[in-house]
């Protein structure tokens, strides 16, 4: 694959440089906003070498490109060239930024693109912390070991300081100069208001109004929202300061009005919605249990074909935080395993040994973790392998419910990913649990996929 081909040719059917106001990627997708999107050519795209699909959501442009995102990313900085070039999931500063229609798939769409950038750190600390609770459960080492201690800091490091990771990214989405968004961070976790979860006396009131006091480690919302009223004060106080005093005068001011307003009401509410999620996520499964969990799965490539997936990554940190386990990644786990499934029976049908080889290729990938490959090139193409998938994680998504099954840390879901359903506080029963789900997916996917085939196998279906 020539990366920077696939970059030239994308950027140029897109309408040019010129035409692209803000991009950057997720694990898969080269995602793009555009100055006019009649510029926009999405069915040549499709053809270009190295694409295995597009998608258009709220007006972003996704371009699928597979487990090679970031190389053909690093093409696409190079040729857009911005101020923020040295950070690959950084989008170019814009002093007019696009109004927009506010919508779910808006909501959506921002929440996608802060969590984006931060995937790695999480991942890293999320595989780390599957794996010091598979050492301890099979007691390779001592619970008082302090080599064990330094590396559970490392892997609490990501989930700890999450807050400052979303400022960063909260504040390259909602276009606030990225310091300031670190200071609302640091606000939340400055250590005489983390001391004053434990000292009541040390609680801060703003003009004799007393502000909550929330432990923000880990947290999700009040951030991100902090960051986003700071971003519409920040333009405010902009339009009425001479250019002359805008250096000194607009960070300033903003950061009297929006650090105390945030701290009052704005983080608050966000801890609160952080807490009633989570505990909403309790309730739908506690009612609704296996019908909950199938349906969540059936509808999971759907979701992920649409480009929305990236969305349920806060509700699934947030479960974590609040609760110290999440119900959703083992759906999503199982999803992967799906696609995979499906593939592979399709690619049992193929009489074409190059088309087969590119089937078991994607099967591979979606097992390790990237399903899109095999979604795009394989399973939606040939529709029955499709529906095979759907079908299959429904079914992988009630098993999940009937063992009720937890993850415990956040990570990609793919195959590495199974250290993080060892039980931190010991035994593999959840980790074997998890594998018998994913193992049922995989082969449910499979052989539907196989069964319902035979069109596959004639060449009727392209």
């Amino acid at each position: 694959m020539n990366t920077k081909a696939t970059a030239e040719q994308v950027v140029s059917l897109l309408g040019g440089k010129e035409n692209i106001t803000t991009y950057l990627h997720c694990v898969t997708r080269l995602r793009f906003n555009l100055a006019d999107d009649s510029k926009a050519d999405m069915k040549k795209i499709n053809s270009v070498p190295g694409v295995m699909g597009t998608a258009i959501q709220n007006g972003q442009y996704q371009v699928i490109i597979g487990t090679n995102v970031e190389q053909v990313f690093k093409e696409v900085d190079k040729l857009l060239k911005t101020e923020n070039s040295a950070d690959h999931h950084a989008e170019p500063h814009s002093d007019q930024p696009q109004k927009r229609k506010v919508s779910l798939n808006a909501i959506l769409d921002v929440i996608s693109g802060i969590f984006a950038p931060i995937l790695p750190a999480l991942v890293a600390g999320g595989i780390l912390k599957g794996i010091l609770a598979i050492i301890l459960s099979l007691k390779w080492v001592d619970e008082g070991s302090t080599t064990l201690a330094l590396f559970n800091l490392i892997a609490d490091i990501p989930f700890y300081f999450l807050p400052f990771l979303l400022a960063v990214s909260s504040a390259r989405k909602f276009k606030v100069n990225d310091y300031l968004g670190i200071c609302m961070a640091g606000a939340l976790l400055y250590p005489s208001f983390v001391d004053a979860l434990n000292n009541k006396d040390s609680a801060f009131s703003l003009f004799n109004l007393h502000i909550p006091v929330f432990n923000y480690a880990n947290s999700v919302f009040p951030v991100i929202l902090g960051v986003g009223l700071m971003a519409i004060i920040y333009r405010t106080v902009d339009k009425f300061i001479p250019s002359v005093l805008k250096m000194v005068v607009v960070p300033s001011v903003t950061l009297i009005i929006s650090v105390p307003i945030a701290l009052l009401v704005i983080a608050p509410l966000g801890a609160y919605g952080g807490i009633y999620l989570a505990d909403g996520i309790v309730w739908l499964f506690d009612t609704f249990g296996i019908f909950a969990g199938f349906l969540l799965g059936f509808f999971t490539p759907l979701i992920v074909l649409t480009g929305m997936h990236q969305s349920t990554s806060p509700i699934q940190i947030q479960n974590i935080s609040s609760l110290g386990y999440d119900y959703l990644l083992p759906i999503s786990f199982c999803h992967n395993m799906a696609e995979s499934g499906a593939a592979f029976g399709a690619a049992l049908r193929m009489k074409d040994k190059k088309v087969r080889s590119a089937a078991f290729s994607t099967s591979f990938s979606a097992f390790l973790g990237i399903s899109e490959p095999a979604m795009y090139t394989v399973n939606f193409v040939h529709k029955t392998p499709f529906i095979s998938a759907m079908i299959a994680n429904g079914i992988g998504g009630a098993l999940t419910v009937i063992f009720g099954v937890k993850c415990f840390a956040f990570v990609m879901p793919g195959i590495t990913s199974l250290p993080v359903y060892a039980d931190p506080k010991g035994g593999l029963t959840n980790l074997l649990l998890m594998v018998i789900s994913i193992l049922s997916t995989f082969v449910i996917g499979l052989i539907i996929s196989y069964i319902t085939g035979f069109k596959i196998a004639r060449g009727e279906e392209k």
